[in-house]
């Protein structure tokens, strides 16, 4: 932190000095209070530690002037006068703490270490709320809601789900398979959420060893091993106000679930090495793809992959289910135009769109790796093709030991519609879709409505079918500017 000394003792305010940048922050020095104001004009502080006494005014005419300042710096006022009356005051008028001198170092440092933990999480609560804010701008998205692409009634439920359950703190447990959009789920309940301007910390308990899982998740003290050579906060502290995020819970050890467990239960952690517990507050968030209710019974047999079952009762206050990819192949086109459109923008690629036979191969895929693997290959596709449609060839064929859809790649062959028929549907939707723009009046948003799609599935089978270029001939049938301006 960069920190400001106000104090007209000169020798404290070295003394503290000295002390701040031993522990890794920069220090300024004042006399008075117009030497404040005059470096709070000049230089940004996260930090102004004031006397209350100075030669040319009281240290709260300076805390006055802190307000004006945007972002704030916090302020602890010290003074050897100390009254209740001066407390009180100090706190309306912004003080973040308040010093009786002398106070003992250890005191202070406590003290600093609070407002260093504050200002950290404020500063990654502002950054996380940028880049959530361009993410969703650059994608497109009015709601995170919108990322689970879909209007099957399994996503539609799963939505509505979300919407009830995310302004509330109760633990949530997502379950489903690997790669079926665990992580987007989770965002969207933070998001969502009272908790959406903080910090929204993710911890992949699968890839944290046995040995380091403990201080990953709850901090250590210096020296309370071999590698800890400084203080350091885990995962807990690090998503305070906000979600923390367990994936793979179900990978957690055995022996370590008691201790996340009571984390869970007290609201409350000690760093390894440490005595005082730490308050907590987080909203927990797990996921897995794994049989948990099987594993609570393992546990009776000491298995190390075991999982406790009280752990088990607590993480699923709320349970949600995220389906898999073949049991909603309706949303999978849907899904593929939002995907298409984000890599278009990506790669400088405008317009890509999957041509009828595309569609429907991937249609009648199993996804095995769920919508993963069709962002895979779909991002292969669209680094590939060299114009704007994505043909077969590009998407690739059924393979022989790939299930579609819960049946083998033959039969899957087998349902595949005509060539001919396929024309015809062509011919039907061709026909729905004019009838549609026609009497939305061109407007392409009433037109989706009527149809009951999303208006970007509906560009999509326009493009598809050639009727984004017949626009000249929409307008006869009644297009207007206004509409025009409407459906932009």
């Amino acid at each position: 932190m960069n920190v400001l000394i106000v104090d007209d003792n000169l020798s404290l305010a070295r003394g503290l000095a000295t002390f701040l940048k031993q522990e890794g922050h920069s220090a300024a020095i004042a006399a008075s209070v117009a030497e404040g104001r005059a470096l709070l004009a000049k230089f940004l502080y996260d930090l102004v530690i004031t006397d209350l006494k100075l030669p040319d005014d009281l240290g709260l005419e300076l805390i006055k002037t802190t307000r004006t300042i945007e972002p704030p710096p916090e302020v602890i006022l010290m003074t050897a006068y100390g009254t209740i009356e001066t407390a009180v005051e100090a706190m309306k008028l912004g003080a973040f703490d308040y010093l009786t001198k002398p106070v003992p170092i250890e005191e202070f440092a406590f003290r600093i270490n609070r407002v260093a933990r504050l200002r950290a999480a404020g500063n990654r609560s502002r950054a996380l709320e940028t880049a959530n804010n361009d993410l969703l701008e650059a994608a497109g998205l009015a709601s995170p809601l919108d990322e689970l692409t879909g209007t099957s009634s399994a996503i539609t439920a799963l939505k509505e789900m979300i919407r009830k359950t995310a302004p509330y703190p109760s633990t949530v447990l997502i379950t489903g398979e690997t790669g079926s959009g665990k992580e987007l789920v989770a965002r969207a309940l933070h998001m969502l959420s009272p908790r959406a301007e903080k910090a929204f910390v993710r911890v992949n308990c699968a890839s944290i060893s046995d040995t380091l899982f403990e201080s990953e998740l709850f901090g250590h003290e210096k020296g309370a091993f071999t590698d800890a050579r400084e203080r350091r906060i885990g995962r807990f502290e690090a998503a305070e106000g906000g979600t923390l995020f367990l994936d793979e819970v179900g990978e957690v050890p055995i022996h370590l679930q008691a201790k996340l467990l009571r984390a869970l239960q007290e609201k409350e952690i000690t760093r390894v090495g440490g005595e005082q517990p730490i308050r907590v507050d987080v909203r927990i968030i797990a996921a897995t793809n794994r049989d948990l209710e099987k594993m609570t019974k393992d546990a009776f047999h000491n298995d190390t992959k075991a999982f406790r079952e009280d752990l088990l009762y607590r993480l699923s206050v709320i349970r949600l289910n995220v389906p898999p990819l073949r049991d909603r192949p309706g949303d999978i086109p849907a899904i593929a135009i939002r995907m298409l459109e984000r890599f278009g923008r990506e790669f400088g690629k405008h317009g890509l769109a999957l041509s009828p036979a595309a569609e429907r191969e991937l249609i009648h895929r199993g996804w095995r790796g769920n919508v993963r693997e069709l962002k895979n290959v779909l991002e292969r596709a669209a680094v590939l093709t060299e114009g704007t449609s994505i043909g077969i060839d590009l998407i690739g064929s059924v393979s022989n030991d790939r299930s579609v859809n819960g049946v083998s790649s033959q039969e899957a062959t087998a349902i595949v519609p005509s060539a001919g028929l396929m024309e015809k549907l062509a011919e039907v939707e061709r026909s729905l879709i004019e009838g549609a723009l026609t009497r939305a009046g061109g407007v392409k948003a009433r037109a989706a409505d009527e149809l009951c799609i999303p208006r970007t599935n509906l560009i999509y089978r326009m493009k598809r079918l050639g009727l984004l270029s017949e626009n000249a001939s929409i307008k006869k049938h009644g297009e207007s500017d206004a509409g025009d301006t409407e459906d932009r």
